[in-house]
């Protein structure tokens, strides 16, 4: 397990994320989720939290390996 901070807060459900790589984003439930992803489409599906949020919670090694698949799938290096 990784204590993450929080960074943001996805907007369908309001539940706490930490933003891991630029547009993915893990949440405090389990899941992984991207600007890329399903019905996100391109659009954000989190907020970021007020400046006052000062609270962590814990990312599993699950949820670290499919955030780092979201973020290499996403990745595109300058040529």
């Amino acid at each position: 397990m990784y204590e993450v901070k929080v960074t943001h807060r996805v907007l369908a459900n309001r539940r706490l994320a930490c933003e891991v790589y630029p547009e993915v984003f893990v949440v405090d439930n389990g899941a992984v989720i991207s600007t890329y992803a399903g019905p996100a489409n391109g659009y954000c599906p989190c907020e970021p939290v007020e400046p006052e949020i000062d609270e962590v919670f814990e990312m599993s090694e699950q949820q670290l390996r499919d955030a780092i698949r979201w973020a290499t799938s996403i990745y595109r290096p300058w040529r």
